[in-house]
């Protein structure tokens, strides 16, 4: 009988005690066992570690001093035991059928390096505190967004690190480096990320990642250049399982 896949699931944290517990629970919510769930916890100065610890045995916990969500990614990668790894932000969650409907993909597809689907974002609703409620918002996206993909290990290690001086945006940038290699990408238009948008995360900061994009791409445009390669990078839709041959 066939061995069943070890997957590693990294979840960054910074001060996010009020999300960490769900996400937590929606990585354990899949049905795919054996799961290891790595959260590294980057110089949290509130209850996160005490969340955490109510999880017991079913989280590996590491704590370090701040250093961004790429150091702490780094970290995880670092700890990971499986051949495939999963990323995860602290206030997002996985749907619950996202290992087994990505799993599958790479076993059926050995020279895929990473499969990626779909995100659907969610909307912080107004509220008096006491309940809070997140209602789907825009139509659900293909997205070079770490959470909706899954890795096979190599991958990781061939393009190398995430640029922990970047406190974001540093997946683009990793996908960026990973597309110039030629990595072989595979996206199917399932939702497997559910992407919680809320006053206090990241992804809000629009006007600072709209700089950033900028700046990655320019980056990208003259290490292609470097190494004699001015083609355009293929579009995403050319990845699409479905996609015209």
């Amino acid at each position: 009988m066939k061995t069943a896949t070890l997957v590693s699931v990294v979840i960054p944290v910074y001060n996010g005690e009020s999300f960490i517990a769900e996400a937590i629970d929606s990585v354990l919510a899949q049905a795919h066992r054996p799961l290891e769930v790595i959260v590294v916890d980057d110089g949290s100065t509130d209850g996160t570690a005490a969340v955490v610890a109510a999880f017991g045995d079913k989280v590996r916990y590491q704590w370090q001093d701040n250093g961004g969500p790429a150091a702490a990614r780094n970290t995880g990668t670092t700890l990971a035991r499986a051949d495939v790894i999963g990323f995860l932000d602290a206030d997002d969650l996985f749907d619950r059928h996202k290992l087994a409907l990505q799993l599958s993909r790479l076993e059926t597809s050995p020279r895929v390096e990473i499969v990626l689907g779909f995100r659907q974002y969610y909307m912080l609703e107004p509220g008096d505190g006491r309940e809070r409620r997140f209602s789907r918002h825009l139509e659900p996206m293909m997205s070079l967004q770490l959470g909706c993909g899954l890795f096979r290990a190599e991958v990781l290690s061939k393009v190398g690190p995430f640029h922990d001086a970047l406190r974001i945006s540093d997946d683009w940038d990793w996908f960026m480096r990973a597309r110039e290699m030629g990595v072989r990408i595979l996206i199917h238009r399932d939702v497997v990320l559910h992407q919680r948008l809320h006053a206090a995360n990241i992804t809000r900061q629009r006007e600072l990642g709209q700089r950033e994009t900028l700046r990655l791409v320019r980056e990208s445009l003259a290490r292609r250049r470097k190494d004699g390669h001015h083609g355009s990078l293929p579009p995403l839709s050319s990845f699409l399982e479905d996609a015209e041959p």
